[in-house]
């Protein structure tokens, strides 16, 4: 089992991008003649209050286009190992600006992923995504009210530095290939420390949605608006990034174990015995941002200013498939994209085999659960977030890995099928005893209920608690943020 933390990280990159866009380089006047230009800042970033990385945003005006280059670089703690995050964005605008194209390089390990995006006067954005020798290529209709860098620069040059404004915009984040609704309103002049150094700076309000999920960061410019400071709660801590000297953002990093403040430590050990029986949970949380789904597996309550969780696994044989229904809100359970590849002549192969002669839904996704966990034969940690396809060819992964293969699998036997996130309860992880880890695991559509198999573990029991789902884009780990280390479990209690 490993947390998804790294592919939240991902997702982190991504959103700490998007602030920087319209944030970066807005004290500079807008003038069409102006050519070569070339500007530079440098922001540390840090997590938990250390040290833990650096930004470079270099913005370039030549020839009628500007382009501006994002580069970011963070270290996190795991043990005694050093996990490495890097990512390199760029944007081409018109200086007035509208898209042109955009690219994007995120690296963890061996981990690498490439994006190109075009945009054609038509409006149609034409889009290659390599990863790990797989190119995909796949086009969206690119809307003009999506902005990129400079887009979100220009928009903040115009609406300016007021105390009580307020306006909106849609954000396109690259890394994650679609636009984000963002919300800023312009606070008061506050005393702001940066690292020893007291400023009066404007305080800028930033919230970013995506789906039912809202993400919070407060900015601080100063009179010229020029980006000083940024705070992101997150995960029960925070991230921040301060502006400084190119030789201290490049100064050695002072990585922080942040994996640990995603644990939630359990007021009692919970045997095997009682896994398998319904579990009821006393959530309490000071956040009014956590929001757990209810499921025929997970009924949520509130009871005397808690949230009661009762969890239990749907047993017993049910289903047929596949699923023949015109529903388009289960039929989208169903379809392929870039990470679960379930029209792949392999998985649909193997998929064959592992279900072959199961009469139920129930039975043949359980043979699967059981073909994944066996075919996985390399249970390692190195693993960044590989699709499907990648995990059916080497054979090696996480709890995601598991995830993504065991969906692919059910979906190419016409399952619907999507993954889960949440916590599992685990007697020892990482020196820490007692304590539910972040997990993902699947689920497969069956009779109208959603029933869950994990192949990463022995099977789905009242252990998990489930936080979100989705379709196995790493960007559905946004929904996480907000919830992970923000809310403790008070009492467990046999039913």
């Amino acid at each position: 089992m490993k947390s998804y933390y790294k592919k939240g990280f991902f997702t982190l990159f991504a959103l700490l991008l998007l602030l920087i866009g319209s944030s970066a380089f807005a004290s500079n006047q807008l003038d069409q003649k102006i050519q070569n230009s070339d500007e530079i800042q440098w922001l540390a970033l840090f997590l938990a209050g250390k040290k833990a990385g650096y930004s470079k945003m270099q913005r370039t005006v030549q020839n009628n286009t500007v382009t501006t280059t994002v580069t970011m670089q963070m270290q996190i703690n795991r043990g005694a190992a050093v996990i490495s995050i890097k990512s390199l964005e760029q944007s081409v605008e018109t200086i007035t600006g509208r898209a042109l194209s955009f690219s994007s390089i995120t690296e963890q390990g061996s981990d690498r992923v490439a994006i190109v995006g075009v945009i054609s006067s038509a409006g149609v954005l034409d889009i290659q995504i390599q990863s790990s020798g797989q190119v995909v290529r796949q086009q969206q209709q690119w809307a003009p009210e999506y902005l990129l860098y400079e887009g979100q620069r220009l928009l903040a040059l115009e609406r300016g530095s007021k105390p009580g404004t307020r306006y909106q915009f849609q954000a396109y984040m690259i890394g994650a290939l679609q636009a984000t609704a963002t919300k800023v309103v312009i606070g008061e002049t506050v005393a702001m420390d940066l690292m020893g150094a007291v400023q009066r700076l404007s305080e800028v309000s930033q919230q970013m949605s995506m789906g039912a999920t809202n993400m919070q960061m407060t900015v601080y410019m100063d009179r010229q608006m020029n980006l000083k400071k940024v705070i992101m709660p997150m995960m029960g801590s925070s991230m921040e990034m301060i502006a400084s000297t190119e030789q201290y953002a490049l100064s050695p990093n002072q990585p922080s174990d942040f994996f640990t403040a995603t644990f939630t430590l359990s007021p009692l050990a919970i045997s095997p015995k009682q896994a398998q029986d319904t579990l009821q949970y006393s959530i309490h949380s000071d956040s009014e941002t956590i929001a757990f789904p209810a499921t025929a597996e997970q009924s949520v309550s509130r009871v005397n200013n808690a949230t009661e969780l009762t969890i239990s696994a749907l047993k017993g044989d049910a289903g047929s498939y596949p699923y023949l229904g015109k529903d388009q809100a289960i039929s989208q359970y169903l379809q392929p994209n870039r990470w679960v590849q379930n029209d792949d002549p392999q998985i649909i192969a193997l998929a064959k085999q592992a279900a072959a002669g199961s009469r139920f839904t129930s039975e043949a996704a359980k043979n699967i659960e059981n073909f994944v966990r066996s075919y996985i034969s390399d249970k390692n940690l190195s693993v960044g977030y590989a699709s499907a396809v990648q995990v059916l060819k080497s054979r090696q992964g996480d709890c995601t890995e598991h995830a993504l293969l065991l969906a692919a699998m059910l979906k190419a036997l016409g399952i619907p099928a999507r993954v889960a996130t949440g916590l599992a309860y685990v007697d020892n992880f990482s020196g820490q005893r007692q304590t539910f880890v972040p997990h993902a695991w699947a689920q497969a559509l069956i009779q109208g209920q959603w029933r869950s198999y994990d192949a990463a573990l022995s099977g789905f029991d009242s252990g998990h608690i489930l936080l979100g789902f989705g379709d196995g884009d790493p960007m559905h780990f946004f929904s996480l943020v907000n919830s992970l280390g923000n809310f403790q479990i008070k009492s467990i209690r046999s039913q």
